[in-house]
């Protein structure tokens, strides 16, 4: 994976992790919520997760029933 790929996935995961603190959602619910696990979605925050566009609209999903 090239410096771009890898720097992507850093600024992903960190846009994953604010707008869930901004939902005032916690790892557990968001996994529950998305049906991605709990460790999965760790990994994605700090941007080893390569994530799927399929596993990005569950986890939209996800934000949005929380509003």
């Amino acid at each position: 994976m090239g410096r771009s790929e890898s720097e992507f996935l850093a600024q992903l995961g960190e846009r994953v992790r604010d707008t869930r603190m901004l939902r005032g959602m916690s790892r557990r619910e968001l996994a529950r919520r998305s049906g991605i696990s709990e460790r999965y979605i760790a990994q994605i925050e700090v941007g080893k997760g390569n994530v799927s566009i399929v596993l990005l609209l569950r986890i939209a999903q996800a934000f949005r029933s929380a509003q």
